[in-house]
């Protein structure tokens, strides 16, 4: 993270203009209405990604060896791989109304009022600041550079680290692939520092976890992941100002008979999906 705004200084300086010191950076990110603030904003989120997040799966990857799970690595790939990565993205659909929903009770168990959840109302707000400058696309090239930024790099980065990395390593150390999944799943959900999301981030990424466990490689969640983050970029893009603004809060609105019956359908296509996947499972490859 360090050498990522090292660099990130000097390379945001020549890309967008912010000026080549720490403090002109700095100045540069709080200013998000500025073209050169959201510039900046996504190079160093890149460059994070890539030095921070994919650096430690790699030094990892390169420590340990090929193995099961553990990156990119080809090592005990199931057989009906490609059948993975379909599920994978009717999953992370499916699980869409569910993320809406955990979202709101996620914000109710944080008593409105309390300590803690004024921390979090702040911390919340400051990240939908960010998201928010970040999805204001003009033009293509800026929708190409949010689609990089947002969903490629962190789809790629960030599974590589959580489900390449830290799961396959806590699930040796505790024998246990289910503490695996769940420690690295609460890792990757504080990570963002978004306590009113801390649960629907949870779940996705036990979700994703179970993903890489079932089918023996890191692409189902990476596929997933790109397919979840993507879809808030490609709606932002289509969709304009108000759909983000609507969308950075979804408690603010009230589940009707359109949330319900998309909870439904999503419900459905998870079950009838990891019905089609269970017998496709080798249960004996399963092993931490």
């Amino acid at each position: 993270m360090g050498l990522s705004v090292f660099f990130g200084t000097y390379i945001s300086a020549w890309c967008c203009g912010t000026g080549d010191t720490l403090p002109e950076l700095m100045s540069s990110l709080m200013n998000l209405e500025s073209t050169s603030g959201i510039c900046a904003t996504l190079l160093l989120n890149s460059l994070n990604q890539i030095l921070a997040f994919a650096g430690a799966g790699c030094v990892y990857a390169m420590l340990h060896g090929p193995g099961r799970g553990v990156g990119f690595s080809q090592n005990g790939n199931n057989a009906h791989l490609f059948k993975f990565l379909i599920g994978a993205v009717i999953i992370t659909l499916g699980f869409s109304p569910f993320l809406d929903l955990t979202y709101r009770l996620n914000e109710w168990l944080l008593v409105d009022g309390s300590a803690l959840h004024t921390m979090a109302a702040a911390l919340e707000d400051e990240a939908a600041r960010i998201t928010q400058a970040m999805l204001q696309m003009e033009t293509s090239n800026q929708f190409l550079a949010t689609l990089v930024a947002v969903a490629i790099l962190p789809a790629i980065c960030e599974e590589w680290l959580f489900r390449g990395a830290l799961q396959p390593l806590i699930s040796k150390w505790s024998g246990n692939i289910h503490v695996g999944v769940w420690v690295s799943a609460i890792l990757f959900s504080a990570i963002h520092f978004q306590f009113f999301g801390f649960i629907p981030r949870l779940l996705l990424g036990a979700g994703f976890g179970y993903m890489v466990v079932a089918s023996g490689s890191l692409w189902p969640a990476v596929l997933g992941h790109f397919v979840n983050n993507g879809v808030a970029v490609c709606a932002a893009w289509w969709l304009g100002p108000e759909w983000i603004e609507k969308g950075m809060n979804p408690a603010e609105t009230v589940w009707g008979t359109t949330e319900s019956v998309s909870a439904i359908i999503g419900l459905t296509a998870i079950l009838v999906c990891v019905s089609w996947l269970k017998p496709k499972v080798n249960l004996q490859e399963l092993q931490p």
